[in-house]
């Protein structure tokens, strides 16, 4: 299965650290490692690769997976709405472009000055679909379209609820490009954003 997965540097961090922190030392180049899952029992192979023959494997073109990319895709939106209603600036900067990294901490600094807190919780994603790919093969810009269910509220430092309803869940809908950095091989960043709420 293509690695087209977003954060798929994050997941391969966080497997070897687990690996070391299980066998008590680093896993031996070509070494195959499985790992089980408690919850389903799904089995994940891998073989750790370095070197010249990860440099080999990194000029092999890949071609595009679309159900690889969404779920990266939802994964990415899920940790970008959630880290910008606790404002977590840290969190932020690798998912998203300057540009739409500087609007989001904007908003966050205007928010911190005020006092106000927004409370924000991710129902479900019922929804993700690819609008608009670049290419078909290899494609560096791909726009996503996600409806999800949210419960938002913006209160004030007082816990006076200046907009939202915490007992109501809103459907949102949201379209998100996406776009490879330019010295990248396989990092995406959010380079657009557009969200409206709506009745279903």
């Amino acid at each position: 299965m293509q690695a087209e997965w977003i954060i798929l540097t994050v997941i391969v961090v966080l497997l070897v650290s687990k690996l070391i922190s299980v066998l008590g030392k680093e896993p031996v180049q070509g070494e195959k490692v499985r790992l089980v899952s408690k919850n389903s029992g799904q089995i994940l192979e891998m073989r750790l690769i370095k070197g010249k023959e990860l440099e080999k494997k990194e000029k092999t073109p890949l071609s595009f997976n679309e159900e690889d990319f969404l779920m990266g895709a939802k994964m990415a939106f899920h940790a970008v709405v959630d880290a910008f209603a606790c404002g977590n600036k840290e969190a932020l900067k690798p998912l998203l472009s300057k540009k739409v990294y500087d609007a989001f901490v904007s908003d966050i600094e205007e928010r911190q000055k005020k006092e106000e807190k927004m409370e924000f919780s991710l129902i479900a994603i019922d929804s993700s679909k690819v609008l608009q790919k670049s290419s078909e093969q290899q494609p560096t810009t791909v726009t996503v379209e996600f409806i999800s269910e949210q419960m938002n509220v913006l209160k004030n430092k007082e816990g006076v609820v200046l907009e939202g309803d915490p007992i109501l869940i809103t459907k949102v809908l949201d379209i998100w490009t996406f776009e490879k950095e330019p010295k990248g091989r396989s990092n995406w960043v959010v380079t657009a954003t557009k969200s409206e709420a709506f009745h279903a």
